[in-house]
């Protein structure tokens, strides 16, 4: 699946893998949305901790066990020790993003010593963003049945991203009256609530000391105050991957014509016009086909 992955998610996959530090737990568990600056916020903390910062990207880079963890959390089959065995094995310090929010609770109930923060933005447009973006991966496969059949080509994972996507989108959070799916689909109200309500449900769940609420456009400033971390020399990563996403969106979409429409139409509409000089070749393959038929009926005489 990261075949499709632009050049700065590669990158960011890549170096998440050159990383030695070692985990011993999770430090740091963010809560917050998707399209919340949450690939920013994961930037910063690998920078921070110099150790992995868990990220949608690695559902889609990784290998099995990275799918089938969240179809076990969808399952309430996850227990403590196999969220310290998953995270702590694969060397994750840190994690943020969708479906990791999405089981922010059980998470803090692992690691109990990890600080949260709840990566924020202004709820009214929250919707345009998520719509316009990850959204429309949805809408594609929906729209296209073959888009699914093609990934599964480049992707043979059983389940797959898609199976794991399309069992945790009917989850609906505590707190909130339905799914993040159904939030998105039904419009900038509905997504507005949804929104204001997960983040209600966090304020209540998380102690105070232990929360920090925080937009990307804040910066370094308070997310190291709140972790007691000196802050860097460098700007806070400005990682904004809408157009990144777009560009994967339009890649899958070109490749799916390609290998479902055009080329299938090319090798007939070439066979028709060949089909005078095809016809001995075709006839040779019959003819060599029907004598290794002959041979495999011969050996069971």
């Amino acid at each position: 699946m990261n075949i499709f992955f632009e050049k700065d998610h590669k990158t960011s996959v890549e170096n998440d893998r050159k990383l030695s530090s070692k985990s011993e737990g999770l430090k740091v568990i963010g809560a917050g949305l998707p399209r919340t600056g949450t690939l920013s916020l994961k930037t910063a903390l690998t920078q921070l901790y110099s150790g992995r910062c868990y990220h949608m990207l690695d559902v889609f880079a990784g290998d099995q066990e990275d799918v089938l963890v969240w179809v076990k959390a969808s399952k309430g089959e996850m227990k403590p020790q196999d969220w310290r065995d998953y995270f702590e094995k694969k060397n994750y310090v840190t994690g943020v993003d969708f479906p990791f929010s999405l089981y922010y609770k059980d998470i803090m109930a692992v690691y109990p010593e990890a600080k949260v923060v709840l990566s924020t933005r202004d709820p009214k447009t929250w919707h345009g963003s998520v719509f316009n973006s990850i959204f429309q991966i949805g809408v594609l496969m929906k729209t296209h049945p073959t888009v699914p059949m093609m990934l599964g080509m480049f992707d043979r994972r059983k389940p797959n991203p898609h199976d794991m996507h399309d069992i945790l989108e009917t989850t609906v959070p505590d707190g909130c009256d339905v799914s993040i799916h159904r939030a998105i689909e039904g419009g900038p109200e509905v997504a507005e609530k949804f929104f204001k309500d997960w983040e209600a449900e966090v304020r209540r769940v998380v102690p105070a000391e232990k929360l920090l609420v925080a937009s990307a456009k804040e910066g370094w400033a308070p997310l190291c105050k709140f972790l007691g971390l000196p802050i860097p020399e460098n700007d806070y990563p400005r990682v904004n991957d809408t157009a990144s996403i777009k560009r994967m969106i339009r890649n899958v979409w070109i490749l799916n014509g390609v290998v479902f429409y055009l080329l299938p139409t090319s090798i007939a509409v070439g066979a028709y016009l060949f089909r005078a000089e095809l016809a001995p070749v075709a006839q040779t393959f019959l003819q060599t086909v029907m004598g290794y038929k002959d041979m495999a009926l011969g050996l069971f005489k």
